[in-house]
């Protein structure tokens, strides 16, 4: 079965697959580094309202 298929193909198809895996990891990393900007960002913000309520 594999003799049937060229080696330049496989190696083509390999690559592609691992660009694939990789895309998909560095959106789902950045994703979750995103989120977790925005979660300190709404927290400062949450302090500095709590600090102009005390004063």
């Amino acid at each position: 079965m594999l003799s049937l298929v060229s080696p330049y193909y496989l190696v083509a198809l390999g690559l592609g697959l691992a660009t694939i895996v990789v895309v998909i990891f560095y959106s789902f990393t950045r994703t979750t580094n995103y989120e977790v900007q925005v979660k300190l960002k709404k927290v400062q913000l949450r302090k500095q309202r709590q600090q102009a309520n005390d004063l």
